[in-house]
């Protein structure tokens, strides 16, 4: 369950990450700044994360061969 809900959190923030480099939705208030903020965070880490697997994968490959 916590797996299913943080994976959720992650398509979540990066769909709205997305959308905020694509169409900058307007964040005027302090309520939407601090979620930005937070989903920002949370799809950066994952973006890294994800690149560190492909890497990762590649050194993989090459030490099998």
């Amino acid at each position: 369950m916590k797996k299913i809900v943080f994976q959720l959190l992650i398509v979540v923030s990066w769909i709205y990450c997305l959308g905020y480099i694509l169409f900058d939705f307007p964040t005027d208030h302090f309520v939407m700044r601090a979620v930005k903020g937070v989903l920002s965070i949370v799809f950066s880490c994952s973006l890294l994360l994800f690149l560190f697997h492909i890497i990762d994968n590649k050194k993989q490959k090459k030490r099998d061969d």
